[in-house]
């Protein structure tokens, strides 16, 4: 619902904002609509002007947040005991301008999604949520019991309110991710 009345607000200012941009501006905003409208005009007037496209690249480096796909790869990459490949993987999301503190975000909100998906799968159908998230959410759903998605909730839950304290925040994420 968020999302159809930020394209239209976008089509009425004859702005160009990518649908994935939309998106993302409609889960930043968290179901707040003053909110959203604020990241919208925000997007609007820094990338979706004279005649320009607003992309989801483009967003996502003005909210500071990893690309999906990055986060979704570092979640395997985790849950697979890979460590050297997602303090790799981390870097280079930390590397592309998305704090680390929001990566933590990103990975807690993916386990807790994962998790409904598994026990409910309908969830995947929510329209603020890209087909390429749907289908690799679905997917790892299947993967992954309860019980180790649980774990992981617990860990990055206890992590992100480390990192948060810590003095410096990617030494303490790339220690949750170790954990």
């Amino acid at each position: 619902e968020l999302l159809q009345h930020f394209t239209d607000i976008a089509a009425k200012e004859s702005a160009a904002v990518d649908e994935d941009a939309l998106r993302l501006i409609a889960r930043a905003a968290d179901g707040s609509v003053r909110d959203g409208l604020s990241l919208l005009d925000q997007t609007i007037a820094a990338y979706g002007s004279s005649g320009a496209t607003a992309s989801e690249v483009q967003v996502r480096g003005m909210l500071g947040v990893a690309d999906a796909s990055g986060v979704f790869d570092l979640f395997e990459m985790v849950m697979g005991g890979h460590a050297d490949d997602a303090l790799t993987g981390l870097r280079t999301l930390y590397d592309s301008g998305a704090d680390p503190i929001a990566i933590l975000q990103d990975l807690l909100a993916l386990s807790h999604w994962l998790t409904r998906v598994k026990l409910v799968p309908k969830t995947a159908d929510d329209a603020t949520i890209s087909e390429v998230e749907r289908t690799r959410g679905r997917e790892l759903a299947e993967r992954l019991s309860v019980s180790v998605m649980s774990r992981a909730w617990q860990i990055l839950l206890k992590g992100l309110s480390e990192a948060q304290r810590a003095p410096a925040a990617l030494p303490a994420v790339e220690m949750v991710l170790i954990r």
